[in-house]
């Protein structure tokens, strides 16, 4: 009896040591295999396109360039004499006009109108002599006119008031001076302050003027043929001229007689954007050589933009040389124009005027 009660507790001790060995076991846990996920990058927004720079808004516009500006634009437009004989080349203050005539004189030799409006050049010249139908094509601009002296045709017009006239020779040493590098005649030199100091000694309204307006349209696609050279020919070797489009000089590069005339005081080009080549009919009236041009009746022209070249007639609109096409009005590129006349005689515009590719 007493060995059964002792097998009993023995049996009863292994089963609690038994228990107490499993409870300190710890869990085995089950291990799931998990693919990783791959994790997308997002992909790059576009780049927003740069936005267009908005183009400049002006209060004016300068009527003989197309030009906007902020400044007033009411003031009178000067209109001044500039020789082009090989004594006066180079110019001082031609790549600065806004409008430039240039018609024969004498001989093959040729002279410019120039008008100043929107720049103010501090040197302008060399300052010569009035021819009567310059005086009229001056008039078209209502243009304060400066010229040294005239001949006997302008002189009867500015003695019956029929233009607002300097005569640089009364002005000469105060508005205008005498240039010692170069002898006379060709040394007679103004500014844009001294063409408007003496019209302004002269009595001449300066402001609240009426200018007319040239056409001009900026957004205008050229049409016609390459014109990449422009020869016009005066039957002078000395006085022929040539223009070179130059893109990056924004018109066609001038010169005169086989030799580029850049400025004499800046070296800056004459690189006129418009060229307007018109024909009309010229007529010795005396022993000197002196001419009437035809100014009035229109006729064949070339308008010449940004490299090209198309056929168009002009027109004469309230003294101011105009392109047309077919009876409609063409228009101008912003920028300086030369207005260029040639003789009808002699086989015409397409004799005179040569339009090359290169």
């Amino acid at each position: 009896m007493k060995q059964w009660r002792w097998l009993a507790a023995v049996l009863i001790m292994m089963l609690l040591i038994m228990g107490a060995c499993s409870n300190n076991e710890e869990p085995v846990e089950e291990t799931v295999d998990v693919e990783p996920v791959e994790e997308n990058e997002p992909e790059p927004e576009p780049e927003p396109e740069p936005e267009e720079e908005p183009e400049p808004e002006y209060a004016n516009t300068y009527p003989l360039t197309g030009i906007g500006t902020d400044d007033d634009v009411n003031h009178r437009v000067m209109g001044v004499m500039i020789e082009n004989t090989v004594n006066a080349r180079p110019q001082s203050g031609l790549y600065m006009a806004d409008v430039v005539y240039e018609v024969l004189s004498e001989g093959r030799i040729t002279r410019l109108l120039a008008f100043y409006h929107s720049q103010e050049p501090d040197r302008i010249g060399p300052v010569r002599s009035a021819r009567d139908y310059y005086i009229y094509l001056n008039n078209g601009y209502d243009a304060v006119y400066t010229s040294a002296g005239g001949s006997p045709g302008a002189f009867a017009l500015m003695q019956q008031g029929q233009v607002a006239f300097v005569n640089g020779l009364t002005y000469d040493g105060r508005f205008l001076e005498r240039w010692n590098e170069r002898s006379a005649p060709h040394n007679l030199y103004t500014s844009y302050e001294g063409l408007m100091g003496a019209a302004a000694d002269m009595g001449y309204e300066l402001e609240d003027r009426d200018t007319p307006e040239l056409p001009f349209d900026e957004e205008m696609e050229p049409e016609g043929d390459e014109a990449a050279h422009v020869h016009i020919s005066y039957n002078s070797s000395y006085n022929n001229i040539d223009y070179h489009y130059d893109e990056d000089a924004g018109g066609y590069i001038r010169s005169v007689g086989g030799e580029r005339v850049d400025d004499l005081e800046t070296g800056e080009p004459v690189a006129p954007r418009n060229l307007f080549v018109v024909e009309a009919n010229h007529r010795v009236i005396d022993d000197v050589g002196r001419r009437d041009i035809d100014i009035s009746s229109g006729g064949p022209a070339y308008l010449i933009q940004d490299g090209v070249a198309r056929s168009a007639e002009w027109q004469n609109v309230d003294g101011v040389i105009l392109p047309y096409l077919d009876g409609e009005p063409l228009s101008f590129m912003p920028g300086q124009t030369f207005i260029t006349f040639v003789e009808s005689g002699g086989g015409g515009i397409d004799t005179h005027v040569t339009i090359s590719e290169e």
